[in-house]
């Protein structure tokens, strides 16, 4: 089970379509997404449950992208925003 922090003290997260309902936690303990087009408003959760996320660009970013979605960073974390390891789907 990966559960909601990886080792290095990221958020683990589950990329997922958003085609059904999910709820915010996936099975494996991680937290579900699904990554926004960044067209027009999304705010913070999906209507499936889960949270809308998008890639951060490698400039200083707040929290919260200008549609609503959290800004994410995978490894190496060159990236500003929430880091995260995607432990099943992709960015």
């Amino acid at each position: 089970m990966a559960g909601v922090y990886a080792a290095d003290g990221s958020m683990n997260i589950t990329v997922v379509s958003g085609l059904a309902k999910t709820g915010v936690y996936a099975a494996n303990g991680s937290i579900n997404t699904v990554v926004s087009d960044e067209i027009g408003w999304a705010g913070a959760y999906h209507p499936c449950g889960a949270w809308w996320v998008v890639s951060a660009p490698s400039t200083k970013v707040g929290y919260r992208a200008p549609d609503g979605s959290m800004y994410v960073s995978v490894s190496p974390y060159t990236s500003k925003g929430q880091r995260v390891t995607v432990v099943a789907g992709s960015l």
